[in-house]
């Protein structure tokens, strides 16, 4: 369950700086998957690379921005969560364990494993408490939420995430 945490983290990251940027009214999408690497802001042992991305008008005078990307953390990386991003981060493990702590109550969804003929309930996760997400976990991270994301293991931490952020027209900054 941390290492969604962590994942959460970059993403939110990662939309904060695209949201910076401003907004795209196009949906882009990739030929091929780019190659992981280190990003300018980014801790050591942490990358990211975005997938797709697009904005869509919702609810007037709204939009949204979503990103779906891939974040990777090395042994030992750890990444801070901001507290006052509004976005919302869906985290799915795709190889490896992170270790979460978020300040806010969470709920975590667990991959079905060999033998296990359907998914587990949902498990709730009180604020602050340390939990793992692992191969086939899932989280929503909700917004504005401190903690961090580390990787605790001796291998690198791979997981796709989706970010979204509602900005108004008036604003023009996100909604949470």
């Amino acid at each position: 369950m941390r290492r969604g945490s962590v994942v959460a983290l970059l993403i939110t990251l990662f939309l904060a700086m695209v949201a910076s940027q401003g907004l795209s009214s196009t949906t882009q999408a990739q030929d091929a998957t780019p190659p992981a690497r280190q990003q300018a802001g980014a801790p050591e042992g942490v990358s990211f690379v975005t997938l797709a991305s697009g904005t869509i008008q919702v609810l007037s005078p709204g939009t949204a921005n979503l990103v779906l990307g891939r974040i990777r953390l090395a042994p030992g990386a750890t990444l801070p969560f901001d507290p006052t991003d509004p976005s919302v981060d869906l985290v799915y493990m795709s190889s490896g364990t992170l270790t979460f702590r978020v300040d806010a109550p969470m709920t975590v969804a667990r991959g079905v494993k060999s033998g296990t003929p359907v998914p587990t309930e949902p498990e709730a996760i009180p604020a602050s408490t340390e939990f793992t997400l692992s191969d086939g976990d899932s989280a929503l991270f909700p917004p504005n939420a401190a903690g961090e994301v580390r990787n605790d293991s001796d291998e690198d931490a791979t997981a796709w995430v989706t970010n979204v952020a509602l900005f108004t027209g008036a604003a023009s900054t996100p909604t949470p």
